[in-house]
């Protein structure tokens, strides 16, 4: 009885200090989002400006700004504090434990010494200009981007590919020596903190486990290489009969894009040409319309067409967590600029449907990869049957043509991704084991492996370095691909409940299972609790197969 009595106000004193570590940690989370806001806000806006200005001044903003972003997480207060209140029962609470951790999280992947935030961010700023304000120069005047791409993909003359693509890659062979001294800054800076190396690092404070995911990549390769090789064929095919060559000529210029990431016609009535002239925002506004989701006041905000000195690529970026949603584009009326504003915009209606209640340091998406999944199951819209007879407004005709060539296509472009992630995330687990090695070798080595394409004869150039990622985005091409595995697994539940185009009840179980939990669970049991299981690849390798 007595041992009973004296029992009950223990528990209720453990409770008590529970409650006062919970209360603790919620008052530390509180301040860390109050300092973190505007510092996470003027980098947002300094990457905006500097992508749509690319003036010295723009960029020189956003150098600072993202140095004072490295500061506040190197304090190493932050993790002591962290560490302490994890380890002492804050955890009870499952918002404050999530909370917690992505703040143990952010100050692994942001730290640095004071010399290495100068030295980062001055050589990114470097590089970051060099990439948005080059312009290949073919015959004789200077081309954008999407005037390459364009050649690329309409010429049918050898020798006017080829000087389009090795233009292209004469950015690479500027900065090439900066993005080796970033992959050193990088690699000293994760070393300090007792990682291999900056890949390493990356992948762990990213939640993702490196043997998995390369257990997983093995798999992937092995599962893919017998169907993707008898595509590779028949793309091969294809090609030689468009440039009135024999197959042992073709080269890498001969297919379609910079880097053979992207099917190119297949000839199976491609519907490419019926995206001429159609306006791709309008096209991908009307497809979120049927979801129930409306996208015009993030359009109203954002950065659509190109320009002189603006960054040629595309990006969804979330200013501040609380509506302001953006995306940067450089449109144009055709098929691969639908894709791509499908895409963009998936990313944005993420931001934008996430859970306004949430904290907001769990106010974004669960991870770059479910984010990723969900605009790459939006920008393959365009070789859906549906989307191709609502959408579009295909011939009723050619509509039975056009779906078995876009699954066709669909199915092509997957492969091809595939292969092409295993090229770049290959390519930067070698990159940051030893930046001083022979890397124009290597990424052609790769390039043999996994993509089946010849190298030019005697080519010796870092033709690596073209590709941006590489430079101002590290270790994040995995995502893709994990984004790939998860985009299966949500268009079988999709299907399952009769598809997506046009069908607002699919946008809003995207809306309530995928978007507003957001950042409240990490990636893996996202996935579990979205679709019903953990991640599993035979979703995805069955559709290629």
């Amino acid at each position: 009885m007595t041992r009973g009595v004296s029992a009950r106000p223990a528990m209720r004193m453990e409770n008590l200090k529970g409650d006062d570590t919970v209360n603790e940690a919620q008052t530390f989370i509180r301040e860390v989002t109050e300092a973190l806001r505007p510092l996470d806000k003027a980098c947002c806006l300094g990457e905006w400006e500097s992508s749509t200005l690319g003036t010295v001044e723009a960029n020189a903003r956003n150098a600072a700004a993202q140095a004072a972003h490295m500061r506040f997480w190197s304090d190493p207060k932050l993790i002591e504090r962290t560490t302490r209140l994890s380890g002492a029962g804050a955890s009870r609470d499952p918002q404050t434990a999530r909370q917690l951790e992505l703040i143990r999280l952010s100050c692994s992947k942001y730290r640095q010494s004071e010399k290495a935030i100068g030295e980062l961010t001055r050589l990114e700023a470097e590089v970051r200009r060099q990439y948005y304000t080059y312009r290949a120069v073919v015959a004789g005047r200077q081309r954008s981007d999407n005037e390459i791409e364009v050649l690329l993909r309409d010429s049918t003359d050898s020798e006017t590919v080829r000087e389009a693509w090795l233009a292209s890659k004469v950015v690479g062979a500027r900065v090439a020596d900066a993005v080796r001294e970033l992959a050193r800054v990088r690699n000293r800076a994760a070393r300090e903190q007792g990682w291999r190396d900056h890949f390493q690092r990356s992948l762990s404070v990213d939640e993702i486990d490196e043997a998995d995911l390369f257990a997983t990549f093995d798999a992937l390769d092995k599962a893919t290489q017998a169907p993707f090789r008898a595509l590779k064929e028949r793309i091969d095919a294809l090609r030689a009969r468009r440039f009135g060559i024999g197959l042992e000529e073709l080269r890498p210029w001969h297919y379609g894009d910079r880097f053979f990431q992207e099917a190119c016609s297949l000839g199976r009535d491609d519907a490419g040409p019926l995206f001429d002239g159609r306006d791709s925002v309008a096209l991908a506004a009307a497809t979120y319309d049927g979801l129930g989701m409306d996208v015009r006041d993030i359009l109203e905000r954002s950065d659509l067409y190109a320009r002189p000195g603006k960054n040629q690529h595309a990006f969804c970026i979330n200013v501040d967590r609380c509506g302001d949603v953006r995306v940067l584009a450089n449109a144009l009326p055709d098929k691969r600029w639908a894709d791509t504003m499908l895409h963009e915009l998936g990313h944005a209606v993420y931001e934008k449907y996430l859970d306004p209640g949430l904290p907001w340091l769990l106010r974004a998406p669960s991870h770059m990869l479910t984010t990723e999944a969900v605009a790459i199951l939006m920008g393959s819209l365009t070789v859906n049957a549906e989307w191709l007879d609502r959408i579009l407004g295909i011939p009723e005709d050619r509509a039975g043509r056009i779906a078995e060539g876009a699954r066709d296509a669909d199915r092509a472009e997957r492969l091809l991704f595939t292969r092409w992630c295993l090229v770049m995330t290959n390519f930067e687990k070698a990159f940051y084991e030893d930046p001083e090695r022979d890397l124009d070798g290597l990424w052609w080595d790769l390039v043999e492996r996994f993509q089946l394409l010849r190298r030019p004869e005697g080519r010796k150039a870092p033709d690596w370095a073209a590709k941006i990622h590489i430079a101002l985005t590290p270790v994040y091409y995995q995502n893709y691909e994990l984004g790939h595995l998860v985009r299966a697994q949500l268009m079988d539940r999709l299907h399952k409940a009769g598809g997506i185009v046009g069908r607002r009840e699919a946008g809003q179980w995207l809306i309530e299972k995928v978007f507003r939990p957001g950042a409240s669970l990490d990636w893996t049991r996202h996935v579990q609790e979205a679709t019903g299981e953990g991640l599993d690849p035979r979703y995805f390798t069955e559709s290629v197969g």
